[in-house]
């Protein structure tokens, strides 16, 4: 792109002969003067970029930075449609996938499961389709890890491309969430600095969790140009959630969701 621009733009140093540039020290100032303020654009417009690629990789990238260990991590991508273009769905995946049937007297759930031993993740399709035709049924796909590296950074981003693009628009909805898992050194506030200071995470505010039983200890909620998506909770944008997690056992980990955690499906 920059070759493009810069040899087939009207900027005077693209235009100028060769024996006028050497006949006119002027000339040349002038021209270095521009290619340097190009130049400097470029850099400009390439570090300046708000949005990332893609939530989960920089989330996988900032636990490898770390050194921390993944317990988990899960993308799910949820979308309306129309109750035809659902069932159509539906026979598109049933001739690939094994279907298992749900119903009640409100909907219709099916899923499908891509899961393979030697696969890094595997893939869950669920689509729920109404009973009334006249409401809008619903596809949710979720992927599910237990490990993360370059290989399988890669190899997400290829399955989730296929995904978007044989089964789903671009109304859908991303939620994406990371499990880390305890350690001597690690609490909340470890986890929420670290973050804070990699994503440049800003309208940060936490709430503990004083609901019985509950296995949600605190959360922490908060916004980063990072990513596109988010909402606004009492005034501010949020798109990040860090929350710490204990089982009944006591042991904890460390969940970061964006642009909010939400139930698993």
């Amino acid at each position: 792109m920059f070759h493009k621009i810069l040899f087939h733009s009207n900027f005077p140093f693209t235009q100028a002969r060769p024996l006028q540039a050497f006949q006119n020290p002027g000339q040349r100032n002038k021209q270095a003067i521009c290619f340097l303020l190009l130049i400097c654009f470029f850099v400009n417009q390439a570090f300046s970029q708000p949005y990332q690629e893609d939530e989960m990789q920089d989330l996988g990238a900032f636990a490898i930075a770390n050194d921390w260990n993944i317990d988990f991590w899960e993308v799910t991508m949820k979308e309306q449609m129309a109750a035809e273009e659902a069932q159509h769905l539906v026979q598109q995946l049933e001739a690939t996938y094994t279907l298992q049937e749900d119903k009640d007297e409100t909907r219709i759930k099916y899923t499908f499961e891509s899961r393979h031993k030697k696969d890094p993740f595997y893939v869950i399709y669920n689509v729920i389709l109404p009973v009334d035709k006249e409401e809008p049924a619903e596809v949710i796909i979720v992927m599910h890890g237990t490990d993360w590296d370059n290989q399988i950074s890669q190899k997400y981003q290829k399955e989730k491309r296929a995904i978007q693009k044989n089964y789903l628009t671009k109304e859908t909805q991303l939620y994406t969430c990371l499990s880390i898992q305890d350690s001597d050194i690690m609490n909340h506030d470890v986890i929420l600095n670290e973050a804070a200071t990699y994503f440049n995470i800003e309208h940060i505010s936490t709430k503990n969790d004083n609901i019985e039983n509950s296995r949600i200890e605190k959360s922490t909620y908060g916004y980063t140009k990072t990513w596109e998506q988010f909402y606004f909770m009492e005034n501010d944008p949020k798109n990040v959630q860090i929350t710490t997690v204990a089982d009944r056992q006591g042991e904890k980990s460390f969940m970061i969701g964006t642009p909010i955690l939400i139930n698993e499906y």
